[in-house]
């Protein structure tokens, strides 16, 4: 026993843990216990959290000015790269509505042969059904080269927006137009995290999706019914022209929202840094 502590060996505390961890274990006089602490991490140096230095006190550490300007230099770069692209994306955007109305047009125009070529198919079913050679049909198709040529250009116009989203968008938005299911929505927040969430525009772009959705579906809803029964498909093409309408009224809009946006948060970055960047995006 100890002559100043009473107790047999070292006195209780915190000691250097016998096992060998990287902390401190309890001690209580007699034996070790299961109580162990961590060690303190050290604070942080005082510059972890200071604000960038201005004037002369900028030389201390010029690789931080030197860094600073150089994330500034990759935003502006990119913004500017997202803005030459918005004036062909501005019409590219417009290019699925003007397909689909050509396509609804195209449908009222060719109706009688398009129902003639429904009632042909529904024939052929019957007859392979009963195991009866079908007639051969020598009707039209309802094909129009129009429709082909329209389709060409929106292909490439599709190709257009793409670039333009890729480059807009911080998420990789893009490849979801063509994944079934996820296009249903993902899209949507693809182009709607574009803006800040604060932009009022925000809540227009859940407009224009809805738009898109009403003008792809009903579309494709009225094709099919064009085979089988004309009342119903201008029943649907009506809604569908309208859904048209309304996407290519707001899809230029909804580009130029962004690229104001955009602009905007690269201006910002730019005064913060001590520079000047105009971009002329009307």
């Amino acid at each position: 026993m100890s002559e100043h502590t009473g107790y047999p060996g070292a006195p209780p505390g915190w000691y250097p843990d016998p096992a060998g961890g990287p902390g401190q274990r309890w001690w209580d006089g007699y034996a070790w216990t299961e109580a162990t602490v961590l060690p303190q991490r050290p604070p942080p140096p005082p510059w972890a959290h200071a604000a960038p230095p201005q004037g002369p006190a900028a030389q201390v550490a010029p690789w931080a000015v030197a860094s600073e300007r150089l994330s500034t230099y990759n935003t502006t770069s990119l913004v500017r790269d997202e803005l030459g692209t918005v004036p062909v994306a501005r019409l590219a955007v417009v290019m699925p509505a003007v397909y689909y109305l050509v396509n609804l047009i195209v449908q009222r125009v060719n109706a009688d042969q398009l129902r003639s070529f429904g009632h042909q198919i529904r024939v052929h079913w019957d007859d392979a059904q009963a195991g009866i050679t079908p007639p051969a049909y020598h009707g039209g198709s309802g094909f129009s080269a129009v429709t082909l040529l329209v389709g060409l250009l929106t292909i490439g116009a599709v190709v257009v927006a793409c670039i333009w989203q890729h480059k807009a968008a911080a998420a990789a938005g893009v490849g979801s137009w063509f994944v079934p299911v996820v296009n249903l929505w993902m899209p949507y927040g693809a182009v709607r995290d574009c803006l800040p969430p604060e932009h009022p525009h925000r809540a227009r772009v859940l407009h224009w999706w809805i738009a898109w959705l009403a003008m792809a579906y009903l579309s494709a809803a009225s094709g099919l019914c064009a085979f089988f029964s004309s009342a119903l498909a201008l029943a649907l093409s009506i809604p569908a022209a309208l859904a048209c309408l309304t996407f290519a009224a707001w899809s230029p809009g909804i580009v130029m929202a962004i690229a104001h946006a955009h602009r905007e948060a690269a201006g910002r970055a730019n005064e913060q840094a001590g520079e000047h960047w105009v971009d002329d995006v009307r």
